[in-house]
């Protein structure tokens, strides 16, 4: 019999929130809030898509874990048993998080660079670090849906400005360095503004993710 107790402690020393959890194993959240919950009763696939995310096995959800034969020397044992729980968990890095989110500035240097650096950052090293997967998705689809955005801002002014010479209008021909830096400051405006939330520990950053 499988013990939420058990998969909660497990989730927990991994470093997994269960909405991190959920995107790992492809298992809802509300799923797995049941099971943890004790709600449920969880089916054979369910159990096997949570211990693959959780990098354990199926026995390590029972209730009642084998029994181990004590080691000759207790006190040398221990220090060896508990490397592998070490090694497995996420480590704490609120300032990876905060690099990780202002690396999307990098725009002022080139375009596309606010989209490249948090990507790479996240992919080389958001592996091991808590809570950067779930970050790095925020901050990259934010910038991809701005570049986005932008690109069809530009594209609608050109058109206006192809019928306005077509229905010979004049227009003003200050429009695209508007576009420009109206975007730039909406852009830099956002990253500031959730960079003081990750200060506080609030992780709901951006309103989209990939």
């Amino acid at each position: 019999m499988f013990s939420a107790d058990r998969i909660l402690a497990i989730r927990k020393s991994k470093g997994f929130s269960q909405e991190l959890l959920a995107e790992h194993s492809g298992v809802s959240l509300r799923t797995i809030q049941r099971v943890e919950q004790g709600g449920t009763m969880p089916r054979g696939h369910t159990l096997n898509a949570l211990a693959t995310a959780l990098s354990v096995s199926l026995e390590d959800f029972r209730a009642e874990p084998a029994p181990v034969v004590a080691p000759l020397f207790p006190a040398d044992a221990a220090a060896p048993a508990a490397a592998p729980a070490e090694r497995s968990a996420l480590r704490s890095d609120p300032d990876f998080l905060q690099l990780l989110n202002l690396s999307a500035l990098s725009l002022l240097v080139l375009p596309l660079l606010n989209i490249i650096v948090p990507l790479v950052l996240w992919r080389r090293r958001g592996q091991h670090i808590r809570h950067a997967a779930e970050v790095g998705r925020r901050v990259v689809g934010f910038q991809i849906l701005w570049q986005l955005g932008c690109f069809l801002a530009y594209g609608l002014l050109l058109l206006g400005y192809q019928a306005a010479n077509a229905l010979q209008l004049q227009l003003w021909r200050g429009g695209f360095l508007a576009v420009f830096i109206l975007s730039y400051l909406l852009n830099i405006a956002a990253v500031v503004y959730y960079a003081g939330r990750l200060r506080r520990g609030d992780l709901a950053v951006y309103p989209i993710r990939l």
